[in-house]
């Protein structure tokens, strides 16, 4: 437990030196800036927009700042050679891949957490009240961003940086896109790429299952076999994607 806490403690501190703060900044400007020039455009629609774009900011830049730091999480300890300082300790490298990920999954979750409360700051100042209820979104974004973080660390475990931030964009857009790869399986004619489609559908992550921006924006109501459904599938996934990570960074030799 102690070696996966200092590994966890190093990353967090690593990750953390890479402007963090100056993200967290231009989120609150950029709502700011939306806030200001919504208005004649929204048609009465304005506060809705503005909970859905704020939701939607705080997830992409989480999402993205987990691309970024998280793509690189293996290969700059490869290129500092720092990596063979840390394995010739008693560590294994199951506990060097899990600490990594709460190290850089507890910093995006701090981000987020800021990116959302200042977007409650913004909709107390543009409505005159806040809407505690969208930080229910919180958790099923940190969600998406560990499924996002285990796919960076499985690919950044046997291939290089660019790459791994490559699949990291793929998988995001793919993921997103899983209701429009299911409609095309149950429309298709053509009964291969049925088949493939709903292969693809089935074992890909479905991230659309964490977006919950139009139901909280527009107070739709969440249904609770849904939110258990995806607490679940999120959990279970990002602890399979650990588990073969480690797997491959067992196999892998360093020279």
């Amino acid at each position: 437990m102690n070696r996966i806490k200092a590994v966890f403690e190093n990353t967090f501190k690593e990750a953390l030196r890479q402007r963090i703060l100056a993200l967290l900044a231009l989120f609150a400007l950029l709502l700011i800036i939306v806030s200001v020039f919504l208005e004649p455009f929204a048609l009465g629609e304005a506060p809705k927009i503005m909970r859905d774009f704020g939701l939607a900011a705080a997830s992409l830049f989480g999402v993205l700042t987990t691309v970024i730091i998280g793509s690189t999480l293996i290969h700059r300890d490869i290129e500092k050679r720092t990596i063979y300082t840390v394995l010739s300790k008693p560590i294994r490298r199951g506990e060097i891949v899990f600490g990594k990920f709460l190290g850089l999954g507890g910093l995006v979750a701090l981000l987020v957490l800021a990116m959302l409360l200042i977007h409650q700051v913004v909709l107390f100042i543009y409505e005159g009240n806040f809407a505690p209820h969208l930080l229910i979104a919180f958790p099923f974004t940190i969600i998406e961003v560990s499924v996002i973080l285990g796919i960076l660390l499985l690919f950044s475990s046997f291939s290089s940086s660019t790459l791994t931030s490559i699949m990291g964009v793929i998988f995001f857009i793919v993921g997103h896109a899983m209701p429009d790869l299911k409609l095309f399986a149950e429309s298709t004619k053509v009964e291969a790429l049925k088949y493939i489609a709903y292969a693809f559908y089935y074992l890909l992550p479905n991230l659309e299952n964490f977006n919950l921006r139009s139901e909280l924006a527009y107070n739709l109501p969440l249904l609770a076999d849904q939110i258990v459904f995806s607490v679940c599938y999120g959990l279970i996934y990002t602890m399979f994607l650990i588990y073969i990570t480690t797997l491959v960074f067992e196999r892998r030799e360093f020279k």
